[in-house]
């Protein structure tokens, strides 16, 4: 990135760097799916899923939907049909949101989305975060993650991803910080969810750090870094070698 004065000299205040030859970012619709990793699948989640999918991952959450849902807007879903309604308002251009179907061995195991899609500014979150328990700790889980990062920041073009939570979801928050997102803020009050006062812890990952993460994900995931049981031999760094890491605080 070309680097200018950080004051202007003509006014005496200072201002950002210059963004050269900058282009609005893609959507993540105007690109081919799906996005095919070593270990799981990402395929758009709307309308078109077929029913058999739809009913994996209504059974996925079953047995967890009491604690599951707890700190999202949604769920839980009482019957498929209540599920395909939630699928279908993620369509609207009004949500702002692309869902994915996250796929293990073509058995679908869980969602995850982009939202908050500023193309204007480079600027995307990932949201809507929901593994069941046979993806929660597991390889694919963090590749999921990695998929859609690789996706927004290499292929769209994307300059910052966000992740946001209820400030309340510990479990929420760690992944964040395992996966190298940088907290960045907590928003008081930001919302009322579920007829309960939420507030909003906020996180991200810029394309500056990306090309220190992506190598690491990289090591992670290679299958040479698992036991023949699937233990990992080593752990996921990217909390440690994220360069914001050591200037927060």
């Amino acid at each position: 990135m070309t680097q200018v004065p950080s004051v202007a000299e003509s006014i005496d205040q200072p201002i950002g760097d210059i963004v050269p030859n900058w282009t609005p970012s893609l959507h993540p619709l105007s690109q081919t799916h799906p996005l095919q990793g070593q270990y799981c699948r990402l395929e758009l989640l709307n309308s078109q899923t077929s029913d058999t999918i739809i009913q994996q991952l209504f059974d996925a959450f079953k047995p967890t939907e009491q604690t599951h849902f707890t700190y999202v807007a949604y769920g839980p879903f009482t019957t498929t049909d209540e599920f395909k309604e939630f699928i279908k308002s993620k369509e609207l251009p009004s949500s702002g949101t692309v869902l994915y179907c996250i796929l293990v061995n073509d058995i679908a195991v869980g969602f995850i989305s982009f939202l908050r899609i500023n193309q204007q500014n480079g600027s995307i979150e990932i949201g809507n975060v929901s593994f069941s328990e046979k993806l929660l700790r597991t390889r694919a889980a963090t590749e999921a993650n990695f998929l859609m990062l690789q996706y927004a920041f290499d292929i769209l073009g994307y300059r910052r991803l966000e992740w946001k939570c209820n400030a309340l979801n510990a479990k929420s928050c760690r992944a964040a910080l395992r996966l190298g997102y940088q907290y960045e803020c907590t928003w008081i009050k930001a919302e009322v969810c579920k007829g309960r006062s939420r507030d909003n812890a906020w996180f991200s990952i810029i394309d500056d750090e990306w090309a220190v993460l992506k190598p690491e994900f990289q090591r992670w995931l290679n299958s040479n870094n698992f036991d023949s049981n699937g233990q990992q031999l080593t752990k996921l760094n990217s909390a440690q070698i994220n360069p914001r890491s050591h200037n927060v605080g």
